[in-house]
């Protein structure tokens, strides 16, 4: 698994609004993860994605999201384009 698969993944959700709009209707992790496999040959963990969608919201992970992240949450939904990390701005 890498982070880059994860960066990779962004860039083209932030590209690809019908594969936003689908990501953004995933109301479960495991449909995510089903879209995320139809769309190419990515490979990342919660862990990663979450790292990606909070660099570009511009912060760390903060204690508590590495747990709800090791607890195996999924930080759904989401928008690409217009990503705030929980509990902050």
């Amino acid at each position: 698994m890498s982070l880059e698969s994860a960066q990779a993944f962004f860039e083209l959700l932030k590209s690809d609004a019908d594969l936003a709009q689908k990501m953004t209707a995933a109301l479960t992790e495991e449909r995510a993860w089903e879209i995320i496999r139809a769309a190419g040959d990515f490979d990342f963990s919660r862990a990663e994605w979450l790292q990606v969608l909070n660099q570009a919201a511009g912060r760390e992970l903060s204690d508590e999201e590495l747990d709800v992240v090791a607890g195996g949450a999924w930080p759904l939904p989401f928008d690409p384009q217009n990503w705030t990390a929980p509990g902050g701005s």
